[in-house]
C-alpha cells in the first residue's frame, strides 16, 4: 500500500499537498464567470445564516 492510501479518509496536511490544494483553488476560482462567483458568494452567505439559525436553535436547549 501507497504512503498516499494512509489519511484515514481525513484531509492530508502536509506543505506540499496543502500549496497544491490552495493553488487548485486559485486557478479554479479564476475561470468563473463574474455570475458564477456572485451565486457562490451568495450561496455562502446562505450557509453562514443556516448555521446562524442552529447554533440559536441549539443555544435555546
Amino acid at each position: 500500500m501507497s504512503e498516499n492510501a494512509l489519511y484515514n479518509g481525513r484531509i492530508p496536511t502536509d506543505p506540499h499537498t496543502a500549496l497544491l490544494l490552495a493553488l487548485a483553488t486559485v486557478a479554479a476560482a479564476g475561470q468563473l464567470t463574474p455570475d458564477q462567483s456572485h451565486a457562490l458568494i451568495a450561496t455562502g452567505g446562505i450557509a453562514e445564516l443556516a448555521l446562524d439559525f442552529l447554533r440559536l436553535l441549539h443555544s435555546r436547549r
